[in-house]
């Protein structure tokens, strides 16, 4: 995936996000929009990691963290 397409995929997943957080646009058709958004996400972000030769467990841990700090920064703005 490019750095484009990693960037992309980071903001859908937080615009997305950011609409679910607001009770009254919970529906089915944005769960799964946001389920899509995150797998891309969480693919791109294993991928690279893969490549890098990381461990599954330290990966796992890593995109916790990765996505924690996506959001957090992503709300402020």
């Amino acid at each position: 995936m490019s750095d484009i397409e990693a960037r992309e995929a980071q903001f859908a997943f937080v615009n997305l996000e950011s609409l679910w957080v607001d009770v009254r646009n919970r529906n089915p058709r944005l769960m799964r929009a946001l389920e899509e958004a995150e797998n891309r996400l969480i693919a791109a972000f294993m991928d690279e990691w893969h490549e890098r030769g990381g461990q599954p467990l330290m990966m796992a841990k890593a995109y916790a963290a990765y996505r924690k700090a996506l959001l957090h920064h992503g709300n402020q703005s």
